[in-house]
């Protein structure tokens, strides 16, 4: 008789307990994102080798920035942001309808970004991140606005740039969507320094003592402030296109200032915790980039695919991979632990980052590189999307609500 009520009670259980995909913004935007690294980078590989005839909704070269930026990239802040601002401000988190609104829009911008429609593309596309302030800005400005206001206007301004994007520098002769691209690249590194510099040193010292390996990082207002300038005028040296030996100096201060906040950081203790070291590997790119920059516009030591991919498929997905799997065990209730999957996930994402870095010195070796750092790369997230489905789409095991 017990069974038979134990079994009848599962069976009128409602359907909420037993999806849980629209319960918090992390949940649906975290698989999105790593499903559509697993898709949209081989499809580039292809348009690239000219295997594939079809052509996006703007020029490829455009398409393929664009779509790690704002879809890709995006959709992981996104998933952050939903999750880390109702933990800053109190408020209630966004779920339910209001969450489906926003994973529908940015869903619609990504099938549209396959069509051959540009006016369709734009029109949905940059809907996207205006309303997603709209419903992030009030709770942050009215009660953590002198903190964490940047980040609405940070939303903005990814938003304008993004416009710049899909109307090529809006007809202007000394703009393009090249330029915009890059400016959004700088933007996503002021991000990593603001958002990393909170999350690096505070999970590294939690994880790090659950861990049994405790050690202390000792703040230090001047160095963080310095770090975060930096990447300000790094972003304005960009947006304002000053002379390349005035950007380049930029860049290089940059790297400096982040360098010193991230050796505070002691990342060479992290190595027995994987949850951890792939957060300070993930700002050690971004350092390595700005440097690969600054040596670039100066001395034209380097091509420039080096620097940009140092950035853009070494430091922001590499972040995005360890908060996304760090943060989705953290909020299901579940221990903070990397498995062996996960782990592996990080190498093949580190190996794939190596490859793409160093494939523009190799000559007649960089097509093969370039397709083999892709096919990791993507693979890293598709292990991770596997993984992390049923984590993501079922109840916390405890059943708390999130």
């Amino acid at each position: 008789m017990a069974r038979s009520s134990f079994v009848n009670l599962e069976a009128e259980m409602p359907a909420a307990r037993k999806f849980a995909l629209f319960e918090y913004g992390f949940r649906p935007f975290f698989l999105l994102a790593a499903f559509y690294a697993a898709v949209a980078v081989p499809i580039w590989v292809g348009l690239w080798r000219g295997d594939i005839g079809w052509q996006p909704a703007m020029a490829a070269n455009l398409w393929h920035g664009h779509e790690l930026i704002f879809g890709f990239a995006v959709a992981a802040l996104a998933g952050f942001m939903l999750t880390a601002v109702p933990n800053w401000t109190g408020t209630a988190a966004i779920r339910g309808p209001k969450l489906m609104l926003l994973v529908g829009v940015w869903a619609a911008g990504r099938i549209a970004a396959f069509l051959p429609w540009p006016g369709l593309f734009a029109a949905v596309d940059l809907s996207f991140l205006p309303l997603l302030a709209l419903i992030l800005g009030p709770g942050i400005i009215i009660r953590n606005g002198r903190r964490n206001g940047i980040l609405v206007g940070i939303l903005l301004l990814l938003a304008i740039v993004n416009s710049a994007v899909h109307f090529d520098g809006w007809g202007f002769a000394t703009l393009s969507g090249s330029w915009a691209l890059q400016v959004a690249v700088a933007v996503f590194a002021l991000l990593i320094g603001i958002i990393g510099g909170r999350i690096v040193p505070a999970f590294t010292q939690g994880g790090m003592k659950m861990a049994g390996f405790p050690f202390v990082i000792v703040g230090n207002r001047y160095v963080d402030i310095a770090a975060i300038l930096s990447l300000l005028l790094n972003l304005l040296a960009v947006l304002f296109q000053v002379p390349d030996v005035v950007a380049g100096c930029v860049a290089l201060l940059a790297a400096a200032c982040n360098l010193i906040r991230f050796w505070r950081w002691q990342g060479w203790r992290t190595w027995p915790v994987p949850l951890v070291w792939i957060l300070h590997l993930g700002y050690g790119w971004l350092v390595i980039g700005l440097f690969l920059n600054g040596l670039t516009a100066i001395f034209d030591l380097f091509p420039t695919a080096m620097g940009l991919h140092a950035l853009t498929a070494g430091s922001f997905s590499t972040m995005i991979l360890a908060v996304m799997s760090r943060a989705a065990l953290g909020h299901t209730g579940r221990q903070l632990v990397a498995s062996r999957k996960t782990t592996g996930a990080y190498v093949l994402l580190t190996v794939a980052v190596l490859l793409r870095v160093i494939a523009p010195l190799t000559g007649d070796f960089q097509p093969p590189l370039i397709e083999s750092a892709a096919l990791l790369w993507s693979g890293a997230f598709l292990i991770f999307g596997v993984q992390y489905l049923p984590i993501l789409l079922l109840p916390r095991p405890d059943g708390r609500p999130g």
